[in-house]
């Protein structure tokens, strides 16, 4: 587990995914300091991150991802 990060409601987050701790409903945030609410199915206030990290540096904008840099 490593690298593995846990979140508090009411933190400001990243991009990723945040599971709850109780009941698993899974929230995805795209978007960068947006706060961290209590789960609505459970009111847990605790969450498993997995930052989004699958994006290439090299892909910067939408015609980019037709138009792949060769490697």
């Amino acid at each position: 587990m490593s690298g593995q990060k846990f979140y508090k409601a009411g933190e400001k987050v990243g991009p990723g995914k945040y599971v709850c701790v109780d009941c698993g409903k899974e929230y995805i945030m795209t978007d960068s300091e947006q706060d961290l609410r209590h789960c609505p199915s459970c009111s847990c206030e605790m969450y498993d991150c997995f930052p989004i990290t699958h994006i290439r540096p090299d892909i910067k904008t939408p015609e980019d991802v037709n138009r792949p840099p060769e490697q």
